[in-house]
């Protein structure tokens, strides 16, 4: 069992604690054997004081973040060296259990199989880069999609183990929790219509909340990928079918370490989205 040091940001009842606790540490003892001995566990009050904390955390240790939106109920990193996990009190309540213990299993899984810094650092790989050659990508998007696949592999992987060690109700709950569309999603894909670039980085934010649906198919009454389908059915265009595309091919393709598979994920992205998407027409990067 790994040391988990608790931290309060904000008011968090002990019988919170308790129960967050008493979720994790059954964890990561179905999940033995891991290699993680020390989490710490930040437990914050409300949304505003989690978006502040990792927001400050990001910019200090120099790496990409993604922004906690609504949906983040809790996140993993390891800047530190060392696995955190932060959890948003707030948004837990309200929700049904099974997504709660779902997430918190979710970021449990992270931390065995992503604990450490370099799983936060990728290099571009020669499939981005030659299509930034082609396309006249700026670099900054470059960077944003390869941050936006390597986290949809992780979450591909983090979904995998926990499935493979009996946790299939609560992360089909999770999954299919994440999956939904937000508002903000509609309105990102409303406002990247007409551009190409736009259009892709909106894929590959969502591909994020689809892959973990593509591992749980054992609880699901339909394929896996028709669920995706229905969920990100607003994506018209051809640009459904190709973000399917991508997603039917991960259970094959994702099956080795998670630099390998990053690697692989990303050659998918740009041969059966990116390229296809950015060579229909005029773009602006």
């Amino acid at each position: 069992m790994p040391r988990i040091i608790v931290r309060r940001i904000g008011v968090v009842s002990e019988d919170t604690v308790r129960n967050i606790l008493d979720t994790v540490e059954e964890c990561y003892q179905r999940s033995a054997p891991h290699a993680v001995e020390l989490l710490e566990l930040l437990l914050f009050e409300s949304s505003v004081e989690m978006t502040a904390f990792y927001a400050e955390e990001s910019e200090a240790y120099g790496v990409a973040s993604q922004s906690l939106g609504e949906e983040f109920l809790a996140a993993h990193d390891a800047w530190t060296g060392t696995s955190r996990i932060g959890v948003c009190i707030e948004r837990m309540n309200g929700l049904p259990r099974l997504v709660g213990v779902g997430a918190l299993r979710h970021e449990v899984g992270h931390s065995i199989l992503h604990g450490s810094l370099e799983h936060y650092v990728f290099p571009i790989t020669p499939p981005l880069l030659r299509a930034s050659k082609r396309f006249s990508l700026m670099k900054a998007n470059l960077f944003a999609i390869l941050y936006l696949i390597s986290i949809v592999v992780k979450d591909f992987e983090a979904t995998k183990l926990l499935a493979g060690k009996g946790y299939l109700e609560d992360q089909a709950a999770y999954s299919l929790h994440v999956l939904k569309a937000s508002p903000e999603d509609l309105g990102a894909w409303r406002m990247a219509k007409g551009n190409p670039t736009a259009m892709a980085l909106c894929a590959a934010g969502r591909l994020k909340d689809a892959a973990c649906t593509m591992t749980i198919g054992q609880v699901l009454t339909e394929r896996p990928i028709d669920v995706v389908a229905r969920e990100l059915s607003y994506l018209n265009h051809p640009m459904a079918s190709r973000l399917a595309g991508v997603l039917e091919a991960f259970p094959k393709a994702l099956t080795r370490d998670t630099f390998s598979n990053v690697n692989s994920a990303v050659r998918l992205f740009v041969e059966r989205l990116l390229e296809p998407t950015l060579s229909e027409g005029t773009w602006r990067s």
